[in-house]
């Protein structure tokens, strides 16, 4: 039977015995030519794959990386001249001036401030004088005790008025007497009045040095930002599968099995990252303080300045501080108000951007005096020649927060640029209420 029966059309009788029809093995290919074939197959397989896997292609993923790199660089490009002025700020010293203050606004203490004087030198003359009374009533009267060999003695010098007393607080510290500002250096900035604010900053910087003043350290502020999130990135996933626990990246805190484990492993990263690039932020710091012409100017030669390449010792406890207090109050917010008050950002929208805005003006009251005293001990580590503003001194955390409040401005000046950093968060908490009522009215056309 010669065809196929019909009754079963796929079946395929067994061969007669007697006859090898097995086919004949293909000629052996090297080993080389087999690997690219394997390979090849590979690659088709994954090819024919692509659509159900959800990892993008390689191509895609240089675009993004592009696209947010240039997004990052340009919201650095509008921060950084108001981070400059308030960096400034925060390095620049206040005396306290009981005496008056410079400026156009310091005209109606200027007759206070001669009179003070007046009466300082008048109160040194008179002590000067009786000094020199004394001494003559001392002279007229014979000494029945002295000695044969008489030598002579120096006379007293008197001090002149200008270097008579100087004037105190009722706290004991030295009160600053009006400058000249003909005594101001000629790369420093002036500006109109001791209490200046990032706007005023602003402008005498501009009028200074221009474009290059206010937009000094922005290459290093980009860098030090994308490698800080890289780090801290870096450093939680190592913790967490040392640890045993969820990455704090892919996960929310609240959402994790262990939350405050979670948590402290974030906040440990951020710690990481903050001494890692330690000397990245002391360079930043001099590039903005120092003028525009002071050479270098880049970051590779800026780093080869410095003693080590490793964080100063005198600056571990400041920039860990800075670092982990405000990590904590901005990661740790969302799993308190949801475990705590039962405020989800699903469920009560609104009451959760609210408490958020309050708990980042928080973080912001916190930040501010630890950043003081960060940029104050980055300048006491790198010790530049020239500054566009008079420095202030570093004596650790408590102590240049006391020198801060007892010999400058008092505790204002602690808050340099709170009033930036409420805006933005007020601006923060406007977008999210706008949002929310974006996505209502959605939910309710649908």
């Amino acid at each position: 039977m010669s065809g196929p029966n019909p009754l079963r059309p796929y079946y395929i009788p067994p061969p007669p015995v007697g006859f090898d029809t097995s086919p004949l093995p293909p000629p052996s290919l090297p080993p080389s030519v087999h690997n690219a074939s394997s390979s090849f197959n590979l690659l088709t397989d994954l090819q024919d794959y692509t659509d159900y896997l959800d990892s993008p292609s390689p191509n895609e993923v240089l675009k993004n990386f592009f696209t947010q790199a240039a997004a990052q660089y340009g919201l650095n490009l509008v921060a950084q001249p108001f981070e400059n002025s308030k960096m400034l700020l925060q390095c620049r010293v206040v005396p306290r001036r009981e005496c008056g203050v410079v400026g156009a606004k310091g005209k109606g203490r200027k007759k206070e401030s001669t009179w003070r004087k007046g009466r300082a030198y008048d109160s040194a003359d008179e002590d000067n004088g009786s000094d020199d009374d004394d001494a003559d009533s001392t002279d007229s009267e014979p000494n029945y005790f002295a000695s044969d060999d008489i030598t002579p003695t120096p006379k007293k010098l008197r001090r002149s008025p200008s270097r008579g007393r100087k004037m105190t607080d009722r706290a004991g510290y030295v009160v600053e007497t009006t400058t000249d500002p003909d005594t101001a250096h000629p790369w420093q900035i002036e500006l109109p009045h001791p209490d200046s604010s990032i706007s005023d900053m602003l402008k005498a910087l501009w009028a200074k040095e221009g474009a290059w003043g206010i937009w000094k350290g922005q290459n290093s502020s980009f860098l030090y930002g994308i490698l800080e999130r890289t780090i801290e990135s870096w450093a939680g996933s190592f913790l967490s599968a040392v640890l045993s626990l969820p990455d704090p990246g892919l996960t929310e805190i609240a959402d994790s099995a262990y939350p405050l484990a979670s948590l402290g492993v974030a906040v440990a990263a951020a710690a990481i990252s903050a001494v890692v690039l330690a000397p990245l932020d002391i360079v930043r710091t001099r590039l903005v303080i120092t003028p525009s012409t002071e050479q270098p100017r880049n970051i590779l030669p800026c780093l080869r300045l410095l003693p080590s390449y490793f964080i100063p010792p005198s600056l571990i406890l400041p920039a860990t501080l800075h670092a982990t207090i405000p990590s904590f109050i901005s990661l740790g917010t969302p799993y308190f108000l949801r475990t705590r008050f039962g405020c989800d950002p699903i469920l009560t929208p609104t009451l959760f951007s609210i408490l958020t805005f309050f708990s980042s003006t928080a973080e912001l009251a916190v930040r501010l005096p630890l950043e003081t005293v960060l940029r104050r001990g980055q300048v006491a580590a790198v010790k530049p020649q020239r500054t566009i503003v008079p420095l202030g001194r570093y004596a650790g955390v408590f102590g240049t927060m006391w020198c801060v409040v007892k010999e400058e401005e008092g505790g204002e000046a602690l808050w340099r640029g709170w009033r930036l950093g409420l805006w933005t968060n007020v601006g923060v908490l406007g977008l999210g209420l706008v949002g929310v009522g974006v996505a209502g009215r959605e939910d309710s056309e649908f």
